[in-house]
């Protein structure tokens, strides 16, 4: 209840990081933005940049609400009175207007903002990270002739793989790419569209936007090392580095690469690299990284030319381990396998040639041990004397074991930029991008939704990507500013446990408990005091470089 002093109610909305992140959506100037790119603006007397902030802040909350439920989610945690709105002004028709308006002109927007984002917190652009990922929907997406909806600036939704492992569900493809776990660019793209073209549009994309260094180099998966796109990488001298897939090439170059590291031709090389989490353990107790370079020349037909490429081999103590212990379960549960059909030969349906194989073969392939096996059927239909003789093949699995521990990277980039042995301390920060997705799909959770409309999910996604845009430029700006003066963020975790690397989740949960006291007057006027910050919240609010404006109006118009 308020409280009630000479006439005046007093009462706190408990905010928590809401005025935090309005300070941040300021600085970058997303409102004005918004405002700038859409034509036409709500009959009410804020713009759409205003109430896409309220949307922005809700998915920050680290427990979004469903758009149907934002008018009550403002009420309750203040932020009506924190942007000065109301809390009806959220209604469907005025958002669904909004979420379309905001997807006919996304790429423009996210342009100004990631701009001014890189302009202001001086973000340091030299490798970048690609990937992709599925994310699914719920509700129906189809026209009234059963087919997906197509419509104009929205991803086309449809069942397909799923990395999200539900494939029951429609989905659309997201790609991103970041610096560090900060999202430079992203593109929402159809349903089960294939990685081999994303690397190049999305690259494309991206220098065209105008603050993209020459030099800078984009990292990547298996995907990228396509032909087209390695192609059209090395005419533009588009810098990459990405892991290369097992092709037969690939596999030949490695072997004839193994047998002259036994015979002294070649030697590995070191490679320093020690993750946050086993910099605990003893050195001896750590994984053991080593690389091999070898020359690779890249053929273009159509310019009658070709292209140097770095082959490099990156083995891993612990990949080596992980692939003998994966090889050998396979072996196990093959002769598993084997063994339980040579035990109902005659019996059941296993009385026939043609399916006793197909068992088999099934069999072999779900134990993922068909290449080490090799064996013998004998028996008819007709004298039904089956039986079952097998035995490994020694060759393949010698071969296989040459494998243990190894992938393959390749890039462009001239050694003199990059030594062999960082290559794979360099491709190891790909992680930044799968945590950058991790991001989107659980604090602030892109899915799942039941917009109906593909357009109004594009311009959700806009929104959310503000949101996570906003939460790496905080993680990032803190931690930089953390390995440069040496001063920790204090009171974040308990027992004084404070490191160099708060995590965007732990810095607004500092502002958890922030309130806001409103004070209304016997005339009914309201005035808006903002309670001084706690010290661990201060010193977040001045590593940001953010100040207090004068507390809005809230608009009754």
């Amino acid at each position: 209840m308020p409280d009630e002093t000479n006439g005046d109610e007093y009462r706190t909305v408990q905010i928590g990081a809401a005025l935090l992140i309005k300070g941040i959506l300021n600085r970058l100037g997303v409102v004005q933005a918004i405002d700038q790119a859409l034509q036409y603006q709500p009959e009410i007397a804020v713009s759409y940049g205003t109430l896409a902030q309220a949307v922005i802040i809700n998915r920050m909350s680290l427990d979004p609400q469903p758009l149907y439920l934002l008018p009550e989610w403002v009420v309750e945690h203040g932020i009506d009175h924190l942007m000065g709105i109301q809390a009806d002004w959220l209604d469907d028709d005025r958002l669904g207007a909004m979420l379309e308006g905001l997807a006919d002109h996304q790429a423009e927007i996210w342009s100004a903002i990631m701009g001014e984002a890189v302009r202001s917190f001086q973000v340091e652009l030299e490798w970048l990270h690609s990937d992709t990922t599925s994310v699914y929907f719920e509700g129906a997406y189809e026209d009234e002739q059963g087919e997906p909806k197509c419509e104009e600036n929205g991803p086309v939704l449809v069942k397909g793989y799923n990395k999200d492992g539900r494939p029951q569900n429609v989905q659309f493809v997201l790609s991103l790419v970041t610096c560090k776990r900060i999202p430079l660019w992203y593109r929402p793209w159809d349903g089960n569209q294939s990685d081999d073209g994303v690397y190049l549009a999305d690259m494309s994309a991206l220098r065209k936007l105008g603050w993209v260094p020459a030099n800078v180099v984009l990292i990547g998966d298996r995907k990228l090392c396509n032909q087209d796109t390695l192609l059209a990488f090395c005419r533009t001298e588009q810098p990459f580095l990405a892991a290369h897939p097992w092709t037969d090439t690939a596999k030949t170059v490695w072997l004839r690469t193994w047998q002259e590291l036994q015979v002294g031709k070649r030697a590995w090389v070191a490679a320093e690299y020690v993750s946050r989490n086993e910099a605990r353990k003893p050195a001896e107790k750590r994984p053991q990284y080593r690389v091999c370079e070898v020359e690779h020349v890249l053929l273009d037909e159509q310019e009658h030319t070709t292209y140097p490429l770095r082959w490099v081999f990156s083995w891993s103590s612990r990949k080596a381990e992980q692939d003998a212990n994966k090889r050998l379960k396979a072996l196990e549960a093959g002769e598993q396998a084997l063994q339980r059909i040579a035990r109902l030969l005659g019996k059941y349906d296993y009385i026939r040639r043609t399916f006793i194989q197909s068992r088999i073969d099934q069999a072999l392939n779900k134990a993922k041990a068909k290449s080490y096996f090799q064996y013998t059927l004998t028996g008819s239909d007709e004298d039904q004397g089956w039986a079952l003789h097998w035995e490994r093949q020694t060759k393949v699995l010698t071969q296989a074991e040459r494998f243990d521990g190894v992938m393959l990277l390749c890039t462009n980039v001239p050694a003199e930029r990059l030594a062999t042995g960082n290559v794979m301390v360099k491709y190891k920060a790909q992680i930044n991008v799968e945590q950058t997705i991790d991001f989107i799909k659980s604090p602030v959770q892109i899915r799942p939704m039941w917009l109906h409309s593909p357009k109004r999910l594009a311009g959700l996604t806009l929104l959310i990507m503000i949101a996570v845009l906003v939460a790496s430029l905080l993680e990032y700006h803190v931690r930089r500013h953390i390995a440069q003066t040496g001063e920790l963020v204090r009171g974040l975790m308990p027992e004084n446990r404070d490191n160099p690397y708060p995590t965007a989740k732990k810095l607004l949960r500092a502002f958890r408990s922030y309130a806001l006291v409103i004070v209304r007057h016997p005339d009914g006027q309201e005035e808006i005091h903002y309670p001084k910050l706690r010290p661990v919240q201060q010193q977040i609010w001045d590593i940001m470089q953010l100040s207090l404006t004068s507390a809005p109006t809230l608009n009754t118009g």
